[in-house]
């Protein structure tokens, strides 16, 4: 099985660079079934190879002068700034919002509260 694994890293590894993206919703599942990761191993490898092969392909980018600093600027620091707002606000109330969405949709589900 870990034969076909390597094939499939191939694979990924191949449209992550006739494609630019999708690299990562395609090495979850492999690390995860066909290297017999836990899904937060997998999940962190599958960050860490596509993350790494962006950070080649831009300073591959960046050697031929490809790169617009200040474009990169102008989005990557706002896009910063998101993720640390969304992380320290909007993910712990995340179980909260699907608790009543979930309660609002399925009301039978109300009655399970009576036994807790």
């Amino acid at each position: 099985m870990e034969i076909f694994g390597y094939f499939m890293a191939l694979f990924i590894g191949i449209s992550l660079g006739l494609f630019g993206g999708g690299g990562s919703i395609l090495a979850v599942p492999v690390l995860a079934y066909l290297f017999s990761l836990d899904e937060k191993a997998a999940t962190a490898y599958s960050l860490f190879i596509v993350g790494f092969g962006a950070l080649v392909g831009g300073l591959k980018q960046n050697r031929n002068n490809n790169v617009d600093w200040k474009t990169a600027i102008t989005f990557g620091i706002p896009s910063l700034i998101g993720v640390w707002i969304v992380r320290l606000y909007v993910i712990p109330e995340l179980l909260k919002f699907f608790s009543i969405l979930e309660l609002s949709l399925f009301p039978e589900g109300w009655e399970c509260l009576e036994y807790l």
